[in-house]
């Protein structure tokens, strides 16, 4: 019998609704398991009660919300991995993140390659 690879758990933060929106059309036609944050509080709630495979955020959310998002992150799936999603790809991350994209093109790239590892 054959395993069906388990789809990758990905939690996408933005204060930003469309943002939200728009990142969540992109991942689950990449077959992901997405799961939005509504709010600042949401996103803490759910990197508390849940465990992801991929922490996503940009820079909708402030750097203390990403800091604390990573942590709770952490905490849950230590080898889980961080995209920080950038305006352009010459601006600089804000966090520390395992990988940063400027665009929906890199974001899905990056969650391709952190599936296949």
């Amino acid at each position: 019998m054959t395993e069906v690879p388990q789809a990758t758990r990905v939690l996408s933060a933005s204060a930003d609704p469309a943002l939200r929106q728009t990142r969540e059309l992109v991942l689950i036609g990449e077959g992901c398991e997405v799961t939005t944050s509504l709010s600042k509080a949401h996103a803490h709630e759910l990197t508390k009660s849940h465990v992801f495979d991929v922490l996503v955020f940009g820079n909708s959310l402030s750097r203390d919300t990403c800091q604390e998002l990573a942590r709770s992150f952490r905490l849950r799936n230590p080898q889980g991995k961080i995209i920080e999603i950038l305006a352009s790809k010459w601006d600089p991350p804000m966090n520390q993140p395992d990988a940063v994209a400027a665009g929906p093109e890199e974001l899905v790239s990056l969650i391709r390659c952190f599936a296949q590892a």
